[in-house]
């Protein structure tokens, strides 16, 4: 009788197994995001604002595609100067109700950023949105161009002020 019993919730558990609704699969959009995927290095120079002292910038971007391939996690390392050792999180995805990208950012201090943008056009794309820092929100574009398939120029602006401007460069993918 036992083995009855285990036979047909073990049945039972495949039936309800089999009508679970298949994941839905990522957005052809995300492509954009996909592009990003590796481990960076990024040097450059910030000027005082919101997003920390002044100084030269050095970063490790760590990018990933997570959470069933539908979200890109970046983990941003500071790796010189006084905010050496600070991370900060991001996530960015597609939103098919606006038809554009979407991106927050978490940042070591509190301050946090959302931004949208349309997607590449050529070699650019222009991320537009808000930066709250200090308990203020203030207007942040960052612009992102290619330059190949392993190097980006990064520039984020605010109010028509550079606040930060660098390049990054992919490490080599291990074989």
């Amino acid at each position: 009788m036992k083995k009855l019993i285990c036979i047909a919730a073990l049945a039972a558990f495949a039936a309800v197994a089999e009508d679970k609704p298949a994941m839905p699969k990522p957005a052809d959009e995300l492509k954009v995001e996909k592009w990003f995927v590796g481990t960076w290095s990024c040097k450059g120079k910030r000027n005082a604002g919101p997003m920390g002292p002044p100084g030269d910038v050095a970063l490790r971007l760590t990018m990933k595609m997570e959470l069933a391939g539908s979200w890109l996690n970046v983990e941003v390392t500071s790796t010189q100067g006084p905010m050496k050792g600070e991370v900060s999180e991001g996530f960015a995805t597609w939103d098919p109700a606006s038809k554009t990208h979407l991106r927050f950012a978490f940042n070591a201090g509190g301050s946090w950023s959302r931004l949208t943008t349309p997607g590449w056009d050529g070699d650019k794309i222009v991320f537009d949105g808000d930066l709250m820092a200090g308990g203020e929100k203030v207007p942040l574009r960052h612009t992102i161009t290619r330059k190949g398939d392993n190097e980006f120029h990064s520039v984020f602006e605010s109010a028509g002020r550079t606040l930060e401007d660098g390049t990054c460069t992919r490490a080599a993918k291990k074989k």
